[in-house]
């Protein structure tokens, strides 16, 4: 169900982004404008290049809308954010703007981007944290928010992976169902009726699925009935960098919420098939942002 030969930006207007079926595949996920992890990101992808082989970078969502410029001070920072970082959202965005037209990076849509292009207000450490962003961008603010609107919802490979920012609570029955998804039009709607009754909703806000809504969806998402495989996804923080669940749920961590320690990326082989998330190991698949 992915693809063969893609050039940078294949996936901009598709809601699902389909991964090439060769290469070495980098994800991460929730940088939330934190520039040094998104900079430590770009040069595993060069290295990768540098080795000979052929990365894809892929963030699953909410890159941007990090710590207001009063709480992201050594007095007044708190544990639970993890490393002290400076929100750097608008430098991180306009980067993989221009990144992923010449690179084969891909960016997924996350409740924060949402915000930007019709999504119900998020207010993590602003009011309204896309207003505050649009502020800083200027006159490049319309710009971005078209950028926004051509991120996919999800991303599929056929090494057995699939992706979305949220857990994936809900599932579209195919594919083309996946491409029908209207992402404008829900500016006033409550978080609470977004994520409980639209499948947009669930995969952007939802921390916790069941093991036969991560089935359903896996299954949806690969074209195959009962497929093995499994679903990597973050918004939610695990404070050692990931979590398995169950046989196909991967929650994974790499920038927000954790110490630099912990932060962890996945590094798949696109020609390789992983039959569960019990396939993928510490220090091979999964690997620390800053090796200990």
């Amino acid at each position: 169900m992915s693809g063969g030969i893609v050039e940078p930006g294949w996936w901009r207007g598709k809601k699902v982004a389909r991964l090439p079926d060769a290469g070495v595949l980098l994800v991460a996920t929730d940088l939330q404008g934190n520039w040094g992890d998104y900079c430590a990101l770009k040069e595993l992808y060069a290295a990768e290049k540098a080795q000979g082989n052929t990365p894809v970078l892929l963030f699953c969502g909410d890159m941007v809308h990090g710590p207001s410029e009063a709480l992201a001070t050594s007095e007044a920072w708190p544990d639970f954010l993890g490393t002290l970082y400076q929100d750097q959202s608008a430098e991180v965005v306009l980067d993989f703007m221009e990144f992923s037209t010449a690179e084969l990076a891909v960016g997924l849509l996350g409740n924060h981007e949402h915000a930007h292009i019709g999504g119900p207000v998020v207010s993590k450490f602003h009011p309204d944290e896309a207003a505050v962003l649009n502020a800083r961008l200027g006159d490049r603010a319309d710009e971005v928010c078209e950028f926004l609107s051509q991120l996919p919802l999800i991303a599929t490979a056929s090494c057995g992976a699939s992706f979305c920012h949220g857990a994936p609570r809900r599932t579209e029955p195919t594919l083309e169902e996946f491409e029908r998804i209207e992402y404008a039009g829900f500016n006033e709607t409550s978080i609470t009726s977004i994520h409980e009754h639209t499948t947009l909703g669930a995969l952007l806000w939802s921390r916790h699925a069941t093991g036969e809504q991560a089935r359903a969806f896996r299954d949806a998402t690969s074209g195959e009935e009962s497929a093995k495989g499994f679903v990597a996804y973050g918004h939610d923080v695990v404070r050692d960098g990931y979590a398995k669940i169950g046989d196909e749920q991967l929650c994974l961590s790499t920038s927000f919420g954790l110490h630099d320690e912990n932060k962890t990326y996945l590094r798949l082989d696109l020609s390789e098939r992983y039959a569960s998330v019990h396939d993928l190991r510490l220090g091979h698949e999964l690997r620390h942002l800053y090796p200990r």
